[in-house]
């Protein structure tokens, strides 16, 4: 089945959007720091806070898609995300800091993967699966592109004008695309009442539970790489150019990844799927960890790490599909991402607050890793608790 011309106007904005609300924070921190004089937990708890505010206002978007369909969700996101940034270039102190990236974070809310995949379980009933690794691919970009495109803008131009020149993307791009193109309001019907069979099916609140936990500590690790593995590669011997250039490799690993997916055709089931991904990420901190005594070792962290993550937006994404179905999928995926979520918000302030307390970023690393192993088994004990209602297409 070709794809709809919603399906390439979605990607075009994912990338667009993690790019810039998500990623570019890593390389404008430093300069934000050094002009407003703020400490580093300062400025990061700004960037922990807009990550705060996505996670409290995940559960409400997906309720309000469930009933209105992701045109006017994700179009009043990157409307709000343009005014953001361009507010974001204005700022003269911390309060405005808070404030924008608090804003900002509401913009995360309304135009990043849970939304997006929302649309396609509405639209596309025949080929869910298919269409939501299509997404991951394009948004596995986003950091390979944002990454490097940011590094440019803030040496060239200063950090006021890149947010500026990101706010003016939201606004010239993005929200076009979302008003013109997205579908207008939801397809899937609502969800009958359970029958007794598939009351007992459901899985049960213990695995629910779980599967909360996984999601959540999975999503403080990836939050506190994404804005401290530059420093964390250099604290393995790898030099500041060569640090950023590996770190953009992570992106076409994450592509890599979700490429062997796409073309698998999805032969894994989400259980499978999900623990091999989630031991991916642990071999990668693990090897990150030993790179003090071996730099070739960021090249395995780098590899396994970014097919790990790309292939965790894939799990995230198709567990409640398989679990529950897709009646009431953007509701349960907005309410189930919520502690995932709050735990992204914590990663990069806990990760800081944890790096002036431990013994180097070597006992960081550790502290991941062991972080990591805890999502790894949660996710395998949520499995074990409830029976699984695949439902997919």
């Amino acid at each position: 089945m070709p794809f709809p011309p919603f399906v390439p106007a979605l990607a075009l904005t994912l990338v667009l959007s993690w790019g810039s609300l998500f990623y570019a924070f890593a390389l404008m921190a430093r300069p934000v720091q050094a002009e407003l004089q703020a400490g580093a937990t300062a400025v990061m708890g700004a960037y922990s806070f807009g990550l705060l505010v996505w996670g409290l206002a995940t559960g409400v978007v997906g309720a309000v898609l469930q009933r209105r369909g992701g045109r006017a969700v994700m179009g009043a996101g990157s409307l709000l995300a343009g005014l953001a940034f361009i507010g974001l270039g204005e700022v003269n102190s911390i309060g405005g800091l808070y404030l924008a990236w608090g804003t900002l974070g509401a913009a995360m809310a309304l135009t990043l993967y849970e939304p997006a995949f929302a649309v396609i379980v509405q639209a596309c009933p025949g080929e869910r699966r298919r269409f939501i690794t299509a997404l991951t691919l394009a948004g596995g970009l986003a950091s390979a592109v944002f990454w490097p495109l940011t590094d440019q803008l803030v040496a060239q131009v200063g950090w006021r004008a890149t947010a500026l020149t990101y706010g003016l993307m939201h606004l010239g791009i993005c929200a076009p695309l979302h008003a013109l193109l997205l579908p207008r309001a939801a397809t899937v019907p609502a969800a009958p009442p359970p029958t007794a069979a598939q009351a007992a099916a459901l899985p049960r609140p213990r695995a629910l539970l779980l599967l909360g936990i996984a999601f959540a500590a999975n999503g403080f690790v990836t939050a506190a790489l994404a804005v401290h593995v530059i420093p964390l590669l250099e604290s393995r011997g790898v030099a500041p150019g060569a640090a950023v250039a590996l770190a953009t490799c992570i992106g076409p690993m994450q592509v890599a990844g979700r490429t062997l997916e796409f073309i698998s055709g999805g032969a894994l089931d989400a259980r499978r799927l999900g623990l091999i991904t989630l031991a991916l990420i642990m071999l990668a901190l693990s090897a990150l960890w030993l790179a003090a005594w071996a730099p070739l070792l960021c090249g395995v962290f780098v590899i396994s790490y970014g097919a790990g993550l790309g292939l965790m937006t894939i799990v995230r994404a198709t567990t409640p599909l398989a679990l529950f179905g897709p009646a009431r999928y953007a509701a349960l995926s907005g309410t189930l991402g919520m502690p995932a979520l709050l735990a992204r918000a914590a990663g990069p302030i806990g990760a800081t607050w944890l790096l002036d307390r431990l013994s180097g970023p070597g006992a960081l690393l550790l502290a991941l890793l062991a972080i990591a192993a805890c999502a790894a088994g949660a996710f395998a004990q949520a499995w074990a608790a409830g029976e699984s209602i695949d439902k997919q297409s």
